[in-house]
């Protein structure tokens, strides 16, 4: 294989691997896409050149820059989302779950707290704040 193809590909696959374990699976995958896309878009006879370049034959099979990159995309997309059902499960078994107080327990008098039936409604402007905190909380890799 090409030294320059090696050392494009591996430099792209370990920034996306540390974007992955450092920032988040999601932002990973879209840099993932958006790097050959923007490349095409940006230097599109370069990029496709560089995509059409074989770089070896395997039983009459031609194997090029593409299928390569194809690989790539398949293993880092597969490690993403397979990241991404493991810390919704972690994240959703740390939920703290109903206890069942036994029958045999005396019930105790608990205080109630002034009822608030009317809340101000939100407005558009904090909904948007949260959800945008909430994204940014999302793209970190921090626990809500």
């Amino acid at each position: 294989m090409d030294i320059v193809s090696t050392m494009i590909f591996f430099i792209y696959v370990v920034a996306i691997l540390m974007i992955l374990v450092y920032i988040s699976p999601i932002l990973a995958s879209l840099v993932l896409v958006l790097v050959p896309v923007a490349s095409v878009v940006i230097l599109p006879a370069q990029t496709i050149g560089f995509f059409k370049e074989q770089q070896f034959s395997f039983g009459g099979i031609y194997i090029q820059n593409l299928h390569i990159l194809l690989l790539i995309w398949s293993a880092i997309i597969a490690v993403a989302a397979s990241t991404e059902v493991i810390s919704w499960y972690l994240l959703e078994s740390e939920k703290p779950r109903l206890m069942v107080r036994k029958p045999e327990e005396p019930e105790k008098p608990v205080a109630q707290a002034p009822l608030n039936p009317v809340e101000p409604q939100k407005s558009l402007k904090v909904k948007v704040e949260n959800v945008l905190l909430k994204l940014g909380k999302i793209m970190s890799g921090k626990k809500s």
